[in-house]
């Protein structure tokens, strides 16, 4: 039969059930399927084996990613067990959420608590995750808190992009990748790499080209939402200087010329009673989303560009001695980003944003690698990294009047109607600068050939700076009104002081008029403009995380481990509007902390045809931060403290010569423990807040599965036909804290499923595949992201994930 290259494949179910079907397989002598590929990564800065070393790694090679049909950072979720991935700032701006451990805060000043790295860069704006999903070699996914090894503390995870570096030995990729597909899709990817100097200095270039018209029908525009315009190019170089010393130099760059994902507004201030031919839900301005429309249709009417651009570069040298390794990993970023959100997803003009943010970081990794004999080996080193960040949102609220029947539904509106007949624009300056320090080690003692324990400390000292900061209000045409902060002596902290309704109040207002001039001053008209900066901030953490783990191996087969493990996320300035002069106090959220609690297995069975791996976990989590949305004020915010426990399982079998199928569940249990916010029901008493412990997570669905089957159709002696069904599926899921209360009920999302496939022939010699593939085939209706605005503006924004999509695609390597 003809030699075909394989990428291994998992299949996670239940841990005993599993257990008992190897069991019985190995009994069987008459198994003699072909054995599932090793799988190495560098997830703990070696390269080792992922049944060797004792954390939750998933492991994907590049082979693997096309088989699957990864398109780009937004597909991870779906092969990874309690792991979710959003696209709701499109496919260049992915939110990952592990074990329950989420990103809510949609500012750019926030990092995520989900560390992502590309060849060892970490990448802090979340507008750069996507960038570099091209020519990769390999994806690793670690689940947990990462806080020894890593450049920088997280307390959910890491994801590790590691592309591809050009060899000597003649073996490297060479390709050109291309596809059509609906949406007008047109994809072009490709890579050669060379030796410019024998044995000495070779070269890699690859680049990628995607675009598509958009998948989000905006009617009554020429343009969709949910366009994208992706190129990308990166250059690599692999330098021997001498047996001692190599270094590898990786620049890449990335552009991407999209559309905003347009959200759906629904409206859900109820005038029923008053609008007999309409849905009767309106938002604040009167719009009703009409029932014709289709579930990936808005009318929106500001809907525009999504545009970010990522710079890359990364120096790795490294120093080879007969017993230690000495490793510089130097890194520079450079990003930005601009995006023009229509936020109420209508044709009226009630709320309408752009983001824009520019980034530019540098790091520096210094580590020492041990290659001891005997029972002792260490990793050291010293990390530094800096990152300035400058942001400028501008929001558009109300350039339609409110609709007089919301007076009526809503009678405690009308103190803040003469606010709203003119209130313009508001734009939001910022600036933060962020320099971590750190000094880490992590020490193996083998104290058998089968049981060791790994020891991890890291002292992290992290600086956060807010040196610019100004919230002023034009007019709709921009012509600078006022400005409060800074300015804004009234203590306040919101757009407008709301005018008391009571008799008393008219009373007193009538005795004293000046007692209303005053309140009319307090709002968005008080105060002169000015550029000026608020008092700058700065807040420094110095914190001791780490981590001690177990490990025994029973046999050849089967390895046990047990871990505790702590990390944190620095703290981080309230990147949303507020209305007020603050101190750090309430300007900026403390660092939130994870202490994990883990035990796991992992097993190579039946000589190697079936792979087991499976873990569980508790996370004592306290002081998690999130966005919480008040009317129109944001508010970086700690929760007091939540829980997480869950269990999860991978599962590979190559069960027959055509046959492989891989499989993972997970399952998690979360609630807040200690969690009280605002009542945003009734925000004219600022004191009324609601108790939400009891609560589920945001982004933490209870189950999450998915299967992967491979099989082969036809082999012949040039080639063989090969078909790839997964699927996977999430369970109902919360996107806010309040989960249902106080009118968030609808602020969710229903289980669902996504069924995806790829056929494809392959030529026994590797040179060329023809695929035809598809994605949601079931066409799934389903929301990436949903927020509560109905406070200030009367309805909830919801984005939709993507429709069914296929397409036609051919490689020819060479």
């Amino acid at each position: 039969m003809p030699a075909k290259a394989r990428s291994d494949r998992r299949l996670p179910i239940w841990c005993s059930r599993l257990t008992l079907l190897a069991a019985a397989l190995s009994s069987s002598p008459a198994w003699a399927a072909p054995v599932l590929e090793e799988v190495l990564v560098t997830a703990q800065k070696r390269s080792q084996s992922t049944q060797d070393i004792p954390v939750a790694v998933t492991g994907l090679g590049g082979d693997a990613l096309d088989k699957l049909g990864f398109d780009n950072a937004n597909d991870i979720g779906a092969q990874v067990p309690n792991m979710q991935v959003s696209g709701a700032y499109g496919e260049v701006q992915p939110i990952f959420a592990i074990r329950g451990v989420s990103m809510s805060d949609y500012s750019s000043n926030q990092a995520s608590p989900i560390g992502v790295y590309v060849d060892e860069a970490y990448m802090g704006p979340t507008y750069s995750h996507g960038a570099n999903f091209f020519d990769v070699e390999r994806l690793e996914v670690l689940r947990g808190p990462q806080g020894t090894l890593y450049g920088k503390n997280t307390t959910g995870g890491a994801i590790n992009i590691i592309t591809r570096t050009p060899g000597f030995d003649g073996q490297g990729r060479n390709y050109i990748k291309g596809g059509i597909g609906n949406f007008n899709s047109h994809t072009l990817e490709g890579a050669a790499e060379a030796e410019l100097i024998p044995g000495s200095l070779a070269a890699r270039v690859s680049g990628s080209l995607k675009k598509h018209d958009g998948w989000m029908e905006i009617k009554g525009q020429n343009n969709n939402g949910a366009a994208s315009d992706f190129r990308g190019g990166r250059l690599a170089l692999n330098w021997l200087i001498n047996d001692r010393w190599d270094a590898v130099l990786k620049l890449s760059s990335a552009k991407s010329d999209g559309t905003s994902t347009t959200p759906k507004g629904e409206g859900r201030t109820d005038v029923r009673g008053l609008d007999p031919n309409g849905t009767g839900f309106i938002n604040y301005t009167g719009y009703d989303r009409p029932d014709s429309l289709g579930f990936h249709e808005t009318e929106a009417n500001e809907s525009g560009d999504l545009t970010t651009h990522t710079d890359l570069g990364v120096l790795t040298v490294n120093y080879n001695a007969d017993t230690y390794t000495l490793t510089s990993v130097t890194s520079y970023l450079d990003a930005d980003y601009y995006q023009e959100q229509d936020t109420d997803g209508g044709p009226t003009g009630l709320l309408e944003i752009i983001w824009a943010s520019d980034s530019q970081s540098y790091a520096q990794d210094l580590r020492f690698t041990s290659a001891f004999d005997g029972m002792f080996n260490i990793i050291a080193g010293l990390y530094y990294g800096y990152e300035e960040l400058y942001m400028q949102n501008t929001y558009y609220i109300f350039r339609d009047l409110p609709d007089p029947r919301v007076l009526i539904a809503k009678p405690d509106t009308a103190s803040d109607a003469p606010f709203l007949l003119d209130v313009g624009e508001i734009i939001h300056r910022m600036a933060t600068e962020k320099e971590s320090i750190a000094a880490y080690t992590q020490m193996r003692f083998d104290f058998t050939a089968n049981f060791g324990m790994d020891i991890g400390l890291r002292y992290t000292e992290d600086t956060n700076t807010l040196p610019y900061l100004n919230l002023s209000r034009y007019t709709d045409g921009g012509t600078p009104v006022g400005t409060w902060v800074p300015g804004n002596s009234t203590g306040v902290d919101n757009g407008w002081l709301r005018i008391p309704l009571s008799v008393d109040a008219v009373l007193d207002v009538l005795g004293n008029p000046s007692s209303l001039a005053a309140l009319l001053s307090a709002g968005y008209t008080h105060g002169p403009f000015t550029r000026a900066s608020a008092p700058e901030l700065e807040a420094t953490e110095q914190e001791v995380t780490g981590k001690i783990g177990l490990d025994y191996r029973f046999n050849e087969s089967w390895m046990a481990y047990t871990s505790i493990s702590r990390g944190y996320r620095a703290g981080s300035f309230n990147g949303g509007v507020y209305y007020v002069e603050r101190p750090l106090a309430t300007a900026y959220a403390a660092p939130e902390y994870i202490t994990a609690y883990e035990i796991g297995a992992k097993a190579d069975l039946l000589d190697g045809q079936v792979r087991l791996n499976s873990a569980a976990f508790y996370y004592d989590y306290t002081d998690q931060q999130f966005i919480n949305v008040v009317g129109i004020s944001n508010f970086l915010e700690n929760a007091g403290a939540s829980s997480i426990a869950g269990i999860e399982a991978e599962l590979w079998a190559r069960l027959t010569e055509r046959l492989t199928v891989q499989a993972g569940i997970g399952y998690l249990e979360t609630e807040y423990s200690e969690l009280s916010l605002a009542n945003t029901e009734t925000l004219g008493d600022p004191d009324d807040e609601v108790d939400l412990s009891g609560n589920e997570l945001i982004s933490a669905p209870k189950i999450n599965f998915s299967l992967s089957v491979d099989y082969d159709l036809l082999i012949t002696d040039s080639g063989y036909l090969s078909i790839n069904g997964n699927t996977s599926y999430q369970d109902d899921q919360w996107f806010s804290a309040y989960n249902n209360k106080n009118g968030y009920g609808e602020i969710r999302q229903d289980a669902y499923w996504l069924l995806n496939g790829r056929l494809g022939w392959y030529s026994n010699d590797g040179s060329y595949s023809v695929s035809l593939w598809g994605k949601n085939l079931a066409d799934k209706e389903y929301h990436v992201y949903a927020l509560n605005l109905q406070a200030s503006f009367g309805f909830d924004e919801y984005i939709a994930g993507e429709p069914r999509s296929y397409g036609l695609e051919a490689t020819w390597n060479f």
